[in-house]
């Protein structure tokens, strides 16, 4: 695969200089041409030399090092790097660089972090290794990642290799190397196989039903692909060989150039929306999202290492000023093959970042600090690159040279069905919350991915039907948050809404009567997102106080009181000290409950028909709201206090009993009786007072409680 690639980066070359004389200079002209697989016995035997003569060189073991690395001889490329490191004190952050990635290709894993260690060890400032160094402690829990597909290979090839498949119409496209179209030098001299093109395999079922060169864009000399396609087929990003020479170590190159195609009535016609290729470095592997913003990979001056991942955004016209996607993304190696999902996630293969070994598929969200290995069995210890995938169908494409070091096709295949969730932030006013990012966790807690609203307030992913997700926003700077669990739902119309409000409020509502007095035994419930989070009973004062969530309504419930409900105002919901007066009306209507009504005869516990107009109010009252009521009664002072007791108590049971038959549950109601200790006026033990006095005392009362 090393070949390929860096085929498709610095393209083909051609020799300018016969052979020279000497050995060294040999060597060094085959290296000049990637032609690896003859650099490396010449580079070996010129160590070998040196060695004998105890005069080592170690710029030819470097060169012998590259050679094998090149031609995909790892095991030797190893034992050459060991004997590097081993021999001489003179060693540079490149050699540590390249023995980190031949100890991952040759799977020894377990030697890696002392290696890592040495060179932190002798190259402490050194911002690769340091990287190195603070991934190399999670290599374990990155080869025990296993990734969400299945991969299996798409086909069998004896002629040649193939790469980068691509969904079109009723098919892919794949670049292929076993194709000779008659072309005049259609061997490349790297890898002796025919120059790439571009072949079209029609699917039907997930099988193969015919397979033409794909001519229709005119095909290139020498090199063409990869090719992708906007998501609705209308534009082209081909990559292909520039035409204008370049010239470096005495070789000319053709680097890659990217070329966009729009179709017009079936024909695909060259544009000039993209204006920056040029001679002097490669531009390739061009991708859009959604919204035809272009993404590629290049060797342009100005990189972290090796080739980078660029942005251009669309204007309407044609593609900004390329911007580099920084070190959140980019390392010291290479960074090829981008794919944006309709998740809004980049994929694409990269050497520098800790991995399996060789190229490995990462994915990043565009705000996360570094991006995620997507574990096994898509990467292996070889190569892996241009993934893409449909997110929703779960169905995608990988290349790899995992078997035989043969660069392949391979399917992938989601284990689960996915689809989009969508969700709306809206600030502490009820207006859509642009620019901001919210994290996306797993029901087991663990990472996701992290999200960034739109100008309206809008994010969206694509997650697991049936999975329970958990959002959270938070903004240390001004204090407001939000977060909220949910199971992704089947429905499509499902939308999460988020609120991103302080993260503490306190509530203080004062409940007052209609005579605007302080009003007792009304129960207070608070809701946020239309979940109740708290209910209270107000006192004598009228108060209560609630701190801690962030409420969005509150309902008041009082017997003889019309409902009261309220939405904070949009105004307030900012305030991290909510103070609101709530003015009950009272009842005048027929259903109002007569609690003086209930009477009892002297020394009686009988219900009188006046009294059970009353309770039937307060039967027909209890079954159109879910509340739970205590019914007391109370006795004159008049009789013994165990008795006035005991009298009340059967008094009150009484009113219970029939409230009970009525269909009331016992567990919503329960009986009390206080005897004379509650008396409302001043007809106390001997006391004297005229039988209405006695009468007012001889009374059932009514008051909610929270429980």
């Amino acid at each position: 695969m090393k070949q390929t690639i860096y085929t498709l980066i610095f393209a083909c070359s051609m020799s300018l200089s016969y052979a020279q004389s000497f050995k060294k200079e040999y060597a060094q002209k085959l290296s000049n041409q990637f032609n690896y697989v003859e650099a490396f016995p010449v580079w070996e035997e010129l160590v070998n030399e040196s060695i004998e003569a105890k005069n080592t060189d170690f710029t030819s073991v470097r060169k012998a090092i590259e050679a094998a690395y090149g031609s995909e001889q790892y095991v030797v490329a190893l034992k050459w790097s060991d004997y590097l490191l081993a021999q001489t004190k003179e060693t540079t952050p490149a050699d540590y660089l390249s023995q980190f990635q031949l100890l991952l290709l040759n799977k020894k894993y377990d030697g890696l972090k002392s290696q890592v260690d040495k060179a932190q060890a002798l190259f402490p400032t050194n911002v690769d290794i340091q990287r190195w160094k603070s991934e190399a402690s999670n290599l374990t829990e990155i080869l025990d990642q296993k990734s969400v597909y299945d991969v299996t290979l798409f086909r069998s090839v004896e002629v040649g290799e193939e790469f980068s498949a691509f969904p079109f119409e009723e098919g892919v496209l794949l670049v292929t190397t076993g194709q000779n179209t008659g072309f005049v030098n259609r061997v490349y001299g790297k890898t002796g196989q025919f120059f790439t093109d571009l072949v079209y395999v029609k699917l039907k079922g997930g099988k193969q039903t015919k397979e033409v060169i794909w001519n229709d864009i005119k095909r290139t000399n020498p090199h063409d692909g990869p090719i992708s396609f906007s998501f609705n087929n209308r534009y082209a990003y081909l990559t292909t060989n520039q035409d204008v020479l370049d010239e470096k170590n005495r070789i000319k190159y053709n680097r890659l150039k990217l070329e966009i195609y729009e179709k017009e009535q079936e024909l695909w016609v060259k544009k000039d929306f993209f204006n920056y290729n040029n001679s002097a470095y490669s531009v390739g592997h061009g991708v859009v999202d959604d919204s035809l913003n272009l993404y590629f990979a290049s060797d342009m001056p100005g990189g972290f290492g090796g080739s980078d991942l660029y942005k251009c955004k669309w204007n309407g016209n044609g593609y900004d000023a390329p911007v580099n996607l920084g070190p959140k993304v980019n390392s010291a190696g290479n960074e090829l093959f981008p794919y944006v999902s309709l998740d809004g996630t980049i994929y694409f293969a990269s050497n520098g970042w800790p991995g399996f070994g060789g190229l490995d598929i990462f994915t990043w969200d565009f705000v996360s600090a570094k991006p995620s290995n997507m574990g096994a069995p898509v990467n292996s210890n070889a190569d892996d690159f241009s993934f893409n995938v449909n997110e929703i169908s779960g169905k995608g494409f990988l290349s790899s040279n995992r078997a035989n070091w043969k660069d392949e096709v391979f399917v992938v295949n989601a284990k689960m069905q996915k689809r989009y969730v969508d969700i709306e932030l809206k600030d502490c006013r009820n207006k859509p919350y642009a620019q901001q990012k919210v994290t996306l966790y797993r029901n087991d807690g663990s990472y996701y991915k992290t999200l960034m609203s739109d100008d309206f307030g809008r994010l969206s992913y694509i997650g697991v039907i049936g999975e329970q997700y958990h959002l959270v926003y938070k903004d240390p700077t001004n204090g407001l948050m939000d977060s909220v669990t949910f199971i992704n739902q089947i429905d499509a119309s499902q939308t999460i809404q988020m609120f991103a409000r302080p993260k503490n409020q306190k509530s203080n509502l004062l409940v007052l009567n209609n005579s605007n007095l302080p009003l007792d035994g009304a129960l207070v419930r608070f809701y946020q997102k239309g979940r109740e989070v708290q209910k209270t009973i107000t006192k004598k004062d009228g108060f209560v106080s609630f701190d801690g969530y962030v409420v969005d309504s509150f309902t008041i419930t009082a017997i003889n009181h019309n409902e009261f409900s309220m939405l904070v105002p949009e105004n307030r919901r900012c305030d991290t000290l909510l103070s609101i007066n709530c003015n009950m009306k009272l009842n005048t209507g027929n259903s109002f409950i007569n609690l003086d009504m209930i009477l009892y005869d002297y020394d009686k516990w009988n219900l009188r028909a006046e009294s059970i107009v009353e309770l039937d109010k307060l039967v027909k009252y209890m079954k159109s709201n879910n509340l739970k009521v205590e019914l007391s009664s109370h006795t004159d002072s008049r009789g013994n206090d165990e008795y006035n007791e005991r009298l009340s108590q059967n008094r009150s049971e009484s009113c219970v009993n029939y409230i009970i038959s009525k269909g009331i549950s016992s567990s919503r109601i329960i009986a009390k009786g206080y005897g004379e200790y509650r008396l409302k006026n001043k007809c106390g033990n001997d006391v004297e007072c005229t039988e209405e006095e006695h009468q007012l005392n001889r009374r059932t009362e009514l008051r909610i409680i929270n429980e």
